[in-house]
């Protein structure tokens, strides 16, 4: 089985967020070519659910995919759960998760499948991984988070992933898209500095979510 722990180099990492707020991510078909480049004949795939469809239903009625390689030679590698998430990294009821929830979770389980089974990027994924898999949510929230000075009270910072999460929705928009976005942002967040760096909080992916849910996106407000 092919160990990729020594592949990625400083060209390979993305970046989104400034400050306290970047995070480090290899992009999804970063991937893919590197796995094409350094473990020919291996292909990831996901499993099929007893409905024939590539989502699975948890005990409390969430979705989950399966994910798994095969090799040039027959091979089969264990297989790797991953939840479908909203951009809260929720996870999603099983009967409401959409065609762009499993397509996002795809990608995602192909990056974190790869890194479990082939090391692929793992000094990225380490920084959550690392923790005990089995540690509890009331240890979790017990964790300090610094509070930036510009945050009002009540109000908590975002998490790297949830942020970066925010930015990818509003990547997809159109330029137009974009734009209306970020006049209905700063009439009201008033504040210096780009929208994207300005996006910090709770409060700011709340104002997020609410504006586009109630937007009727068609293609063209979209990129692609």
């Amino acid at each position: 089985m092919p160990n990729l722990g020594d592949v990625i180099t400083p060209d390979d990492v993305s970046q989104k967020g400034t400050g306290k707020y970047t995070a480090d991510y290899v992009n999804w078909c970063r991937v893919a070519h590197l796995l094409q480049d350094n473990a020919p004949g291996w292909q990831f795939h996901l499993a099929h659910y007893v409905d024939s469809s590539h989502v699975w239903k948890a005990p409390n009625g969430t979705g989950y995919v399966v994910g798994y390689f095969t090799g040039p030679n027959g091979e089969r590698t264990p297989d790797f759960p991953q939840a479908v998430m909203d951009n809260r990294n929720s996870p999603v009821a099983y009967e409401k998760v959409t065609a762009r929830d499993l397509t996002d979770t795809h990608r995602r389980a192909l990056a974190a499948c790869a890194a479990f089974t082939f090391g692929l990027a793992w000094q990225l994924w380490a920084r959550e991984e690392i923790e005990n898999p089995m540690r509890n949510v009331e240890s979790t929230k017990s964790a300090p988070v610094e509070k930036p000075q510009d945050v009002d009270d009540g109000d908590v910072p975002l998490k790297d992933d949830d942020k970066e999460m925010l930015l990818d929705l509003l990547d997809e928009l159109s330029d137009e898209k974009l734009k209306q976005f970020c006049k209905a942002f700063d009439g009201k967040f008033v504040g210096q500095g780009s929208v994207s760096d300005r996006i910090q909080t709770m409060n700011h992916q709340k104002f997020i979510n609410d504006w586009h849910s109630k937007q009727k996106l068609t293609k063209k407000d979209l990129n692609g």
